[in-house]
């Protein structure tokens, strides 16, 4: 009480009262500066001041629709990119402090070098706008606000559906107002990785897996002097491994053939799984272990293995590592334009019509292409991720 009484005294050498003042306005000011700050980091003109903006995004900004159009309303790069609560903007001005030291690094620093990681910068955003359900792009765009009748009728299909399938904005609108990266250089990346990969495990392990099509030969010879083939393994096919015999191995397939149609074997009774297809002289080679009556169809399935060489190259043990690369061809291919379904949402057999469907609207080669249905079909609705071949 006395400290009390003291501080309020005339003859106090600072009294209280100008001591509160005096915080008061300290945070004022000093509460005003930061948020003075933090506006200044969210206009334009800071956002492209470091020539790795100036040079690169932002003239593919200037071209996009969030920059000119015709109601004249210009979202800029603050609007996109960072929360409009003062929690997560804060949170993005601290996560973007790793940019300046980026900057300082010369990550980024060319065109060059720029391009090579387009695509990482670009997954990483689309990531967190995914997470946040395209928080910012909501902040302009709701689905209660559009007039779906004054739409593109094609357009108004497509936006209703995704309202009510609850999709999120990003899902179908990247690249959007930056030019898309090459989305083949991701799962280009992962196959060179698998391939360097592949003869070293191919060395020791009793259980493999095609990373590509490969000839299978029933003498050990052909195999050796690349002779008649007795057919191919198809792509993500699994062989147990029967003998070594330098960079040869005898291996056996196992497997399911439909009733008169010998010379294909599928992964799953039932399930069109292309595992391999054997030459017709070849077909003699097959024993069949037992049958079965597919209650859906009625049709006669036979479980039958074959034994044969093939040559070490492209087989990999980690099955891991291959759905990694069959995920990034998945999103590559099929994420651009809209969200890409679950494996789950089909069956392993309308999975073939569902891709050849869109088959003209991606751009990956056959072996990709066969890839990447094998392994929508072995983790479709019906299997379940079930590659157990039983």
């Amino acid at each position: 009480m006395k400290l009390w009484r003291a501080l309020w005294s005339k003859q106090a050498a600072i009294p209280i009262a100008i001591l509160l003042v005096g915080a008061f306005g300290t945070g004022i000011i000093f509460w005003g500066g930061f948020h003075w700050a933090m506006e200044s980091t969210n206009n334009i003109e800071f956002c492209v001041s470091c020539h790795e903006m100036e040079s690169t995004v932002y003239p593919e900004y200037q071209k996009s629709v969030h920059y000119s159009n015709a109601s004249g309303v210009r979202a800029i790069c603050s609007d996109c990119h960072v929360p409009k609560d003062w929690y997560g903007k804060t949170r993005r001005k601290i996560v973007a402090s790793k940019e300046l030291y980026h900057h300082m690094m010369g990550t980024i620093d060319t065109m060059e070098k720029f391009e090579d990681h387009r695509l990482e910068l670009a997954q990483k955003v689309w990531a967190e706008m995914e997470a946040n359900d395209s928080r910012e792009c909501r902040n302009c765009h709701s689905w209660d606000a559009m007039d779906f009748e004054k739409q593109h009728p094609d357009a108004s299909k497509q936006m209703m559906k995704g309202r009510d399938d609850g999709e999120t904005c990003i899902s179908c609108h990247k690249g959007i107002a930056h030019k898309m990266p090459d989305l083949s250089s991701g799962y280009k990346k992962l196959f060179e990785e698998l391939t360097s990969l592949s003869g070293n495990q191919a060395k020791e392990a009793e259980k493999l897996i095609t990373l590509q099509t490969k000839s299978f030969f029933l003498d050990k010879d052909a195999a050796k002097d690349d002779g008649k083939e007795a057919g191919k393994l198809l792509a993500a096919t699994e062989v147990s491994v029967l003998e070594r015999s330098g960079d040869l191995l005898k291996v056996r397939l196992e497997g399911w053939q439909q009733d008169q149609v010998d010379r294909v074997i599928y992964a799953l009774r039932g399930q069109r799984i292309f595992e391999a297809t054997l030459d017709k002289n070849s077909t003699d080679a097959v024993e069949r272990l037992s049958s079965e009556t597919d209650p859906d169809t009625e049709l006669l399935w036979h479980k039958m293995q074959i034994e044969g060489w093939i040559t070490q190259n492209d087989l990999l043990s980690d099955e891991e590592k291959l759905w990694d690369y069959a995920e990034e061809l998945y999103v590559a291919s099929c994420a651009t334009c809209h969200s890409r379904p679950d494996p789950g949402h089909y069956l392993s057999n309308q999975w073939i019509g569902v891709l050849k469907s869109m088959k003209r609207f991606v751009s990956i080669d056959t072996e990709q292409y066969r890839f990447l249905q094998k392994y929508l079909q072995l983790n479709a609705k019906d299997t379940g991720g079930a590659g157990n071949h039983e």
